[in-house]
């Protein structure tokens, strides 16, 4: 590849993408923290962090970007909410169902269909 040459996958340029605030990866790991305790602590917690979750995706989708790019900085609230959610909500699904079974679950997960 040649020098200043732009390395890209699809409608994406990688040279576009730039790393988050650190307000916003602290406030990430608060809400992704949050999340997953309060899914363990109950079922109703659980089933409004998942709403949540849906209404950051439409958020995101039609307002701010998820993350941040070199022309334009991520809007901290809206990454921590977004990252945090969808990590606190995916990840205690994925760690009890490798409890559960070990990688064979986790990659049965993945391999079956909806």
């Amino acid at each position: 590849m040649a020098v200043g040459q732009e390395v890209s996958a699809g409608m994406f340029s990688f040279q576009d993408f730039a790393k988050p605030q650190v307000k916003s990866l602290i406030g990430a790991l608060i809400v992704t923290v949050s999340t997953m305790v309060g899914s363990w602590a109950t079922p109703l917690l659980a089933y409004v962090f998942a709403l949540m979750a849906l209404v950051m995706i439409i958020v995101v989708t039609l307002f701010s970007p998820a993350w941040p790019s070199q022309s334009k900085k991520e809007n901290a609230l809206v990454f921590s909410l977004f990252w945090g959610l969808m990590l606190g909500v995916i990840a205690p699904y994925l760690i009890s169902k490798f409890l559960e079974g070990g990688f064979a679950a986790v990659f049965e997960i993945l391999t079956s269909e909806p």
